[in-house]
């Protein structure tokens, strides 16, 4: 299969790291457009029920500081991001807010994404049970083919 479209799910960590040069190769290799994708962490509102980026908050001015430092983060991450990708090669990124899992693979869907790579954070044995991992609900949860990096 040729892909025109990569999509790396992108959070600055190590794995993202192995992700980002994976995409990038495979990208390099096929022509194939490239897109970082940063999502947002959610925030709970607990007085109000809502959710918002970034953790627990207890108003509304303390969610709008944490929306504007989370997408100041993001911003930083892939900024570092697009300075290691090829480039020749056509390059976009984007911050989205919400369900990492959902988000990734809402965007993958809706742009026409034909290869998801992700990184592994490399959690084993009862950790890996209780927290369920970004990586294995996006390989569940997606309608692409999904490229695991370790």
């Amino acid at each position: 299969m040729l892909y025109t479209k990569i999509l790396v799910a992108f959070d600055g960590s190590e794995g993202s790291f192995t992700a980002l040069h994976n995409g990038n190769e495979i990208a390099r290799h096929t022509g194939a457009d490239l897109t970082l994708l940063y999502v947002t962490n959610e925030m709970a509102l607990p007085l109000y029920g809502g959710v918002h980026p970034g953790g627990v908050a207890s108003s509304t001015v303390e969610v709008q500081k944490a929306e504007i430092l989370e997408q100041s983060h993001g911003e930083e991450i892939l900024n570092r991001a697009l300075g290691r990708v090829d480039p020749d090669i056509k390059t976009t990124s984007a911050i989205l807010h919400g369900d990492p899992t959902t988000t990734i693979c809402g965007y993958a869907d809706s742009h026409n994404i034909d290869l998801i790579v992700i990184g592994n954070r490399g959690h084993s044995g009862f950790k890996k049970f209780f927290l369920g991992s970004v990586s294995q609900k996006v390989v569940s949860n997606a309608h692409q083919p999904v490229l695991v990096s370790k």
